[in-house]
């Protein structure tokens, strides 16, 4: 039940997520008592609740966003908006925004993080769910970048081609942005610039840090 993410509010309010469900929040150097809300979550191996962030309109709409495997089969990973009221969520406001796809027995790989980018879109790291194959396919979201509006709806500017990849992404895979990652389980974006850095998780030597480039 440790800690896997952590963004800060625009007020402050230092928000982390634990593996197990909850996010909590820490105010003025202090942990909040409550959670801000738990989520119903399988922590097994690398899954559980994986990423925050806040809506750039959050002082006025209050629009928290988190990345947590579901319990219900078939098992996969999801983004959720939930609402605001001061240090925890409106009960009952959670407003799902994506269902990525079905993971399979391998526990690991589920990548989890999500900013919102300088040009007001919502990004999520996508792992491979240790499969290498689905990072070099269009065929899943799985080993991507998805770029997406606030609500879920898929840009209509988003990549049409990708290097080295015969044919064009459809339907819901319309949403990948980037190609070729392991397991992108955390990433930055440089103020001012946007520029977009990717950390991928690499095996018994390597890790990457990748320049996040559209297709």
């Amino acid at each position: 039940n440790g800690p896997t993410a952590m963004e800060f509010a625009p007020d402050g309010r230092l928000f982390v997520c634990l593996q197990g469900g909850a996010l909590r929040v820490i105010s003025g150097g202090n942990l909040l008592p409550d959670p801000f809300v738990t989520v119903p979550t399988v922590a097994d191996g690398e899954r559980g609740l994986l990423g925050i962030t806040f809506d750039p309109a959050f002082t006025t709409n209050q629009f928290v966003y988190v990345y947590y495997t579901v319990t219900t089969n078939p098992i996969h990973n999801r983004v959720s908006r939930f609402t605001a009221d001061g240090d925890v969520a409106v009960p009952g406001s959670e407003t799902i925004i994506l269902e990525l796809d079905n993971l399979s027995a391998a526990t690991n790989h589920n990548g989890g993080a999500i900013h919102f980018g300088a040009d007001g879109k919502l990004y999520v790291a996508v792992g491979e769910n240790a499969d290498p194959n689905h990072s070099q396919t269009l065929d899943t979201r799985h080993g991507k970048m998805l770029r997406v509006n606030s609500d879920g709806t898929i840009p209509p500017d988003n990549p049409t081609s990708f290097q080295g990849i015969i044919g064009s992404p459809t339907g819901l895979n319309r949403a990948i942005w980037a190609v070729g990652l392991r397991n992108p389980f955390t990433f930055g974006i440089q103020p001012g610039s946007g520029r977009i850095l990717i950390n991928d998780v690499g095996q018994s030597t390597w890790e990457e840090i990748n320049d996040g480039i559209a297709g």
